[in-house]
């Protein structure tokens, strides 16, 4: 059964444009290049927040196996990058998704 690891991004406006470029030319990439992801799905939300503009960001997982060897290995140093370059310009928070 897959298994989708969901972020959801709010971003001050102030701030979105340099995010989004990161986000599409960097933090995107790098995670695409470990070949642990059936996909990797970025929208934008329909939607938006008081405090900014809203993304969805979803990598999906063959299983739970691949999630959790990505979550072990490689999520923190990629997610270190984000964070050192936006700390304070964003927030966000982790859902996991299963199929059903």
């Amino acid at each position: 059964m897959r298994v989708i690891q969901n972020t959801s991004f709010i971003i001050g406006p102030s701030f979105e444009k340099e995010w989004y470029t990161f986000m599409k030319e960097e933090y995107i990439p790098s995670i695409d290049q470990l070949d642990l992801c059936e996909d990797i799905i970025f929208t934008r939300v329909s939607i938006d927040q008081p405090e900014g503009k809203t993304y969805s960001l979803q990598l999906v997982f063959p299983n739970q196996t691949a999630l959790d060897r990505y979550a072990a290995l490689y999520m923190d140093g990629i997610d270190a990058v984000l964070i050192k370059k936006f700390s304070g310009k964003y927030l966000c928070f982790n859902s996991i998704l299963s199929e059903v």
